[in-house]
């Protein structure tokens, strides 16, 4: 609940930010942009692509169960907090361009 709260902070900071510049038309690219900015965060975090450093070094060494347990948190964390944004850039879009 609390990187649900954290995503939909976010959100609004984002389009009020916009609005504060005057360009609220493109609100949608600065909530889009902080959503896959998190959503990208839990897909690395997830073990589901790897990242630069596992590529580079060709190295898989198994996690513990407390460090693939912390993984699973931090990365179902960064997902509720990019997808309020997503949503948002979405409704945004939508309503915004016509």
């Amino acid at each position: 609940m609390k990187h649900l709260i954290i995503g939909i902070v976010l959100s609004i900071t984002g389009v009020l930010l916009s609005f504060g510049f005057g360009e609220l038309s493109k609100a949608y690219l600065v909530t889009g942009a902080i959503g896959v900015l998190f959503i990208a965060r839990s897909i690395l975090m997830s073990g589901s692509i790897l990242g630069p450093h596992g590529m580079r070094a060709g190295l898989k060494a198994p996690d513990s169960p407390d460090e693939r347990q912390k993984r699973k948190r931090t990365s179902i964390g960064s997902v509720l907090i990019g997808l309020p944004n997503s949503m948002t850039a979405l409704l945004l879009y939508l309503f915004l361009t016509k």
